[in-house]
């Protein structure tokens, strides 16, 4: 889509490209750059569910009996009233944790582990547990048994907010001017410009579907103007301008520099909403945001090496919890055992 300012003094041939067409130029690349990112992220999480589900999920399940064993050990051993305060919340971290990894294949088996702790202490004690509820979505309780959505702890999708790949991070041609141009939605004021109301109005017109007798044609007039309202409702004036290119004049569009400062903030508003689109897709899943926080990366080469590092630990742990049942024998046991996770957590 061609672009150009049109400026409110006659100007010379030779006049340079104004600020304001500079920003605008700079915001534009800008979303088009995180529409990439976006569409490349939904891709590539897409395909990493699917190897997941059959290389990651199938091993998890085979630790389940070890699993279960070793919680409701670390259970039992939460009703003794001589631990110390910092051991029991060290040995409740460790209940959550493994509550965490049965959670991924079977919600219903965590959710029934985590209420019967939280019972446990809340009968011995007087006070409730802090842990969390393994989390679970309507998908969940509609597809009990589907394993494509299995659900990731509630932490892993705290961590995967934060998780940014380098790619994500990487610096970019204006980054540090547009980063107090990026506020938030709510902030952005609606686009009340005359000249773009108008060119909504005009966009309006032309793709009214009343106008068009033939019924195929309707539906298509129908679709388009529900984008172009859409994108009005969401202060996207560059698809209302994409519409009006491609529907009413194939002409480059010549903006008064009056109408470019309401434009920048629509584009602002539209970069910070592909964001958080990309943000809510990884979040809208549970198993999504635990892919993304454990397997993704911005090449397919580190993807790999996540993989491979995640199945090391699966099959570290199926080697290690054996002994450390074998070890968890008495109080003394369990204390020696919660100091070393003390120490490594420090």
């Amino acid at each position: 889509m061609n672009i150009d300012t049109l400026p409110e003094q006659p100007a010379s041939a030779a006049a340079p490209t104004s600020a304001l067409q500079k920003r605008f130029d700079r915001l534009r690349k800008n979303l088009e750059r995180e529409e990439k990112r976006r569409q490349k992220l939904v891709r590539e999480l897409d395909e990493l569910g699917h190897i997941y589900a059959k290389q990651v999920l199938p091993r998890l399940k085979n630790n389940h009996r070890m699993l279960k064993t070793l919680l409701q050990r670390l259970i039992d051993f939460s009703e003794r009233k001589n631990l110390r305060q910092g051991h029991r919340e060290t040995l409740e971290a460790w209940v959550y944790e493994l509550l965490e990894q049965v959670a991924l294949y079977d919600r219903k088996e965590a959710a029934a582990i985590a209420q019967q702790y939280m019972r446990t202490q809340l009968e011995i004690f007087g006070t409730s547990s802090h842990i969390p509820q393994p989390h679970s979505t309507q998908a969940d309780a509609e597809a009990n048994d589907d394993d494509s959505h299995h659900a990731a702890p509630e932490s892993d999708k705290s961590k995967a907010t934060d998780h940014a790949t380098p790619e994500d991070d990487a610096a970019e041609p204006g980054a540090s001017d547009d980063a107090a141009e990026r506020q938030d939605t709510e902030q952005v004021p609606a686009v009340d410009d005359k000249w773009l109301r108008q060119l909504f109005r005009r966009a309006a017109q032309a793709l009214h579907p009343d106008r068009e007798q033939d019924p195929a044609q309707r539906e298509h007039k129908e679709q388009l103007m529900t984008e172009l309202l859409n994108a009005r409702d969401n202060n996207d004036m560059m698809a209302v301008m994409t519409l009006y290119q491609q529907h009413v004049a194939t002409d480059a569009l010549q903006i008064p520099e009056s109408a470019f400062e309401a434009l920048c903030l629509s584009v602002q508003a539209q970069i910070q909403r592909v964001q958080l689109e990309k943000n809510d897709y990884i979040q809208s899943d549970p198993q999504r945001a635990f892919v993304h926080y454990h397997l993704y990366a911005d090449s397919r080469r580190k993807q790999v090496q996540n993989l491979d590092r995640l199945l090391d630990r699966i099959r570290l742990m199926r080697l290690q919890i054996p002994g450390v049942l074998d070890e968890l024998r008495t109080l003394k046991d369990l204390k020696r055992e919660l100091q070393y996770r003390q120490q490594d957590g420090y």
